[in-house]
């Protein structure tokens, strides 16, 4: 929880925590009255506990004021940070994430920068740029020389000033620039921000942060531009303790695409848009134009929240028109069904919802797993619940998937966990979960972690009812809440729904055998039936007939529909494929591959 959500939950409670952290104060009216935030008696400090400024304090003795989060600070002289875990201590809020999550990524600890700090050629390229050697000297820029080439590093550091990354830039070729090898993906200008800070602006580049930073506006930057986001995951914690946060993109496409995708995954509530003035497509550049202070203030009171998605106007639209008739080759496009080949006639799209069906025991989820391996392929991020099964024997199926191996050795298993690192997360729950805490940690995945792929196995583990009086209302509810989730974030979920039971299992069931209210089949995009052939798996099959059948019954969007595809499978590596030649795939390389092929 961030410090603005929870600043607004304290409000909701600021009698109680004004009682709490003021003991000596009164209630009077509206308000509670206190001498001082040392506890003393007397009314100068003011706590409004009802009303629209519900949570707001002054102390107009010492001049101090702000939210509860404030008053948690200022009267038990604690940084933000601390003040968030006590004050959600005290609030009974429990982390948005269980428990039990993956170690965190590690990352290599470079050596400090060597070189003398900017000097000479760098030092006045930086100051060409219009910052001043006050400013330079505290972000600790380092001149570095190769040759006869200059280079300017920035370095990154925590707040307590340990190195943790670095970027070198050559003053006279912009593009000859590079970070420390396998570093930690960090932002730029932590050790400068106050620890009671709580409002922050984002740049895209490290000189925007210091023009900022010259400014006098708390500034950090990212550490590899507009389209890439891993410094979210790095800095989520550090990032939680503001309320607002400005973000300073450059004035361009790729700019205006990269703060969206932040705002999206930092929170909209707390996130604001900055416009540059004066024809600037940057800070730096404003600066260089001439710009003062108060240029810069009056950015910076002007952003503005961006308009939500589902406000457009239409004509926006024409471009998706145009590549729909005419394709640009080599153009970004959804990702596509793929088993051992891939299918044109489908595209898993953002904003959609599968759902998979199939008689029990009839392989839906073991089919689903390899599409998913497919997607990861393609560079999608999955989060995946499975109330049927525990998440070592979903990995388990996973890695004989992955490597087309019964029993692959142990290195080719430890490839493919490096290879699902950061492709791959699971609920870690076995048994019924709530569908709204699907969504709150599904959510979470999607901001902090990029999770594009949503797998819920299968919805009768969820708290929706499967019969009753309530159970179509809930239904009806819970594919709407799905669907909303999907679109919200422009993510694609697959919901996993069993069927009625029918007479036998020699054809596998429709879109109108799905199991529960015409509501689920109604409010999916897509929807994929999986049958199996009812064959003696004691006895070689040498006929050639196809041992499976994924069938397409609806898509919502203009495509394929009601096709059906053939499939043979493989026992040993629980792998699907469209053709009955006896062959093996591996979605993940492995240079001794051949060493550990021992029961294909």
């Amino acid at each position: 929880m961030n410090a603005k959500e929870l600043s607004e939950r304290m409000a909701g409670q600021a009698e109680s925590l004004a009682t709490y952290l003021l003991p000596n104060g009164k209630r009077r009216g509206k308000e509670w009255k206190a001498g001082s935030v040392d506890g003393e008696e007397g009314d100068s400090l003011s706590v409004c506990v009802q009303g629209a400024k519900c949570g707001v304090w002054k102390d107009f003795q010492g001049g101090k004021g702000g939210d509860m989060l404030d008053l948690w600070m200022a009267t038990r002289g604690c940084t933000l940070p601390e003040a968030m875990k006590d004050a959600a201590d005290y609030l009974g809020i429990r982390d948005t994430m269980p428990a039990n999550q993956p170690p965190p990524k590690t990352y290599a600890k470079p050596e400090k920068p060597r070189g003398k700090l900017a000097q000479g050629r760098a030092l006045e390229w930086l100051k060409g740029r219009g910052l001043t050697a006050e400013t330079i000297a505290a972000f600790k820029v380092v001149e570095q020389t190769r040759g006869e080439k200059v280079y300017a590093l920035f370095p990154y550091f925590s707040e307590s000033g340990e190195y943790l990354n670095g970027k070198s830039r050559n003053i006279d070729e912009k593009k000859d620039m590079r970070q420390e090898a396998n570093a930690i993906p960090c932002l730029f200008g932590w050790h400068l921000i106050d620890p009671k800070q709580r409002v922050i602006a984002i740049t895209e580049g490290e000189i925007d942060a210091m023009t900022l930073h010259q400014m006098g506006i708390p500034a950090l930057s990212c550490n590899a531009g507009a389209g890439n986001h891993q410094w979210i995951e790095s800095d989520w914690e550090l990032l939680e303790r503001f309320s607002e946060i400005i973000i300073f993109y450059d004035c361009d496409e790729s700019g205006e695409k990269g703060a969206r995708e932040v705002i999206q995954r930092l929170g909209p509530d707390r996130c604001r848009r900055a416009l540059y003035t004066y024809g600037a497509k940057d800070a730096n550049d404003m600066l260089i134009k001439g710009c003062e202070r108060s240029d810069f203030l009056e950015v910076l009171d002007s952003a503005k929240s961006m308009d939500p998605e589902e406000l457009r106007a239409i004509s926006d639209f024409i471009s998706d028109v145009k590549a729909s008739f005419y394709p640009v080759e080599g153009a970004a496009r959804p990702p596509r069904l793929r088993l051992d080949q891939e299918f044109t006639w489908f595209e898993f799209r953002g904003g959609e919802v599968t759902l998979w069906t199939g008689i029990n025991g009839h392989g839906k989820s073991m089919l689903l797993s390899q599409v998913s391996l497919g997607l990861m392929k393609q560079g999608e991020v999955f989060t995946v619940f499975s109330g049927e099964m525990q998440p070592a024997r979903q990995l388990k199926r996973m890695v004989k998937q992955a490597t087309g191996l019964d029993r692959p050795a142990t290195p080719y298993i430890d490839a493919v966990g490096a290879w699902l690192l950061d492709k791959c997360w699971v609920f870690n729950q076995v048994g019924q979960a709530k569908i709204d805490r699907l969504l709150e940690v599904f959510t979470y995945a999607h901001r902090r972690y990029g999770s594009t792929h949503f797998v819920i196995d299968s919805l009768m583990t969820t708290d929706v009812p499967d019969d009753g009086p309530k159970a179509n209302t809930e239904q009806k509810q819970a594919i709407a809440k799905l669907c909303g989730f999907a679109k919200q974030y422009n993510v694609h979920v697959h919901l996993v729904a069993h069927p009625r039971k029918g007479r036998d299992e020699t054809s596998g069931p429709g879109k109108m055998d799905v199991a529960g209210s015409g509501h689920l089949t109604n409010g999916v995009d897509n929807i994929f039936s999986v049958w199996k052939a009812q064959k003696d798996e004691a006895k070689p099959d040498d006929t050639g007939e196809r041992d499976a059948k994924l069938e397409l019954m609806k898509q919502r969007e203009d495509g394929v529909q009601n096709f059906s595809l053939s499939l043979w499978f493989n026992k040993a590596s629980m792998q699907y494929r469209s053709s009955s030649r006896p062959f093996y795939f591996c979605y993940v390389d492995y240079s001794n591959r051949e060493d550990h092929e021992h029961t294909q």
